[in-house]
């Protein structure tokens, strides 16, 4: 049994940051590892353009694992919002987890942003630099990008773009930014017009370049309950992932980024088979 150690209350408040794809960040963090009795090295990451990202490498008591985590979190909020997430990995499977923020994000270096839009290219550029550094700093670990939201379709592209991933678990990634806008604004699933303004790059289209992903193992997690993301679309998308071990699995009476906290055994169980196909 995987013991419930997420921090209930603030890991349900980024289901409610994260509710609508809009670009929110926030510099206060509500969570720090430290709050979480999670031992921690802080950091600094610099990018190709010259930005710098603010990270915590969360670590094991006894760090034996062959992995690490690289987080990427969603649209909203700040990496203090998946610290409970982070906890609940190194509590129970020993693997550290790399959280960063996005540029204008939590404490990393400030950027003008479009808050309509579904994401911007640069945050592909800051993902990028966290796996960059993860490869240099810890050269003997496997590399498993875990994306969030906006994050997951990030992963799904960084792994398009770069080699020698283990794996990649994108949680609730949208499938294109067209269908996203399309469902957002219509008003049977939401009781007004949202407009999400997408951006026409390939570096915010999970599935643009997806036959040349190159990371072996693949976990897309969703929740049925979700409106905006269909499980249909995610599982059609499955067949074009030229992974050797992909998998997809919808949680019951889960809705966006709720996964974790709702349903703490069968994520856990996920993970666990998950990392075990890794090796």
């Amino acid at each position: 049994m995987f013991p419930r150690t997420l921090i209930g209350a603030v890991f349900l408040a980024v289901v409610s940051a994260n509710a609508s794809y809009a670009i929110r960040p926030e510099k206060a963090y509500p969570l720090t590892p430290a709050s979480a009795q999670l031992n921690y090295d802080s950091l600094n990451i610099p990018t190709r353009d010259h930005s710098r990202l603010t990270a915590w490498y969360c670590k094991a008591p006894v760090d034996t694992s062959q992995f690490v985590i690289v987080m990427a979190g969603g649209d909203a909020g700040n990496m203090g919002y998946d610290v409970p997430l982070a906890q609940f990995i190194v509590a129970n499977f020993r693997v550290p987890v790399l959280l960063f923020d996005y540029r204008g994000f939590g404490s990393s270096q400030d950027f003008k942003y479009d808050p309509d839009a579904i994401g911007h290219p640069e945050y592909l550029t800051d993902l990028d630099a966290a796996v960059t550094f993860t490869k240099k700093t810890y050269p003997d670990k496997k590399i498993i990008l875990y994306g969030r939201s906006l994050g997951g379709a990030l992963a799904i592209v960084e792994a398009c773009r770069t080699t020698g991933l283990a794996g990649v678990i994108a949680e609730s990634p949208y499938t294109t930014q067209r269908l996203l806008k399309a469902r957002y604004e219509d008003t049977t699933l939401t009781s007004r017009k949202i407009t999400i303004r997408p951006i026409a790059s390939n570096d915010l289209e999970p599935f643009a370049e997806i036959k040349n992903f190159h990371a072996k193992n693949v976990l897309i997690l969703h929740g049925k309950s979700e409106r905006f993301i269909l499980s249909s679309e995610l599982e059609s998308r499955m067949s074009s992932i030229p992974a050797d071990n992909k998998k997809f699995i919808d949680f019951d009476n889960c809705d966006h980024l709720e996964l974790p906290m709702k349903d703490p055994q069968h994520f856990g169980n996920a993970m666990a088979e998950f990392l075990s196909n890794c090796r």
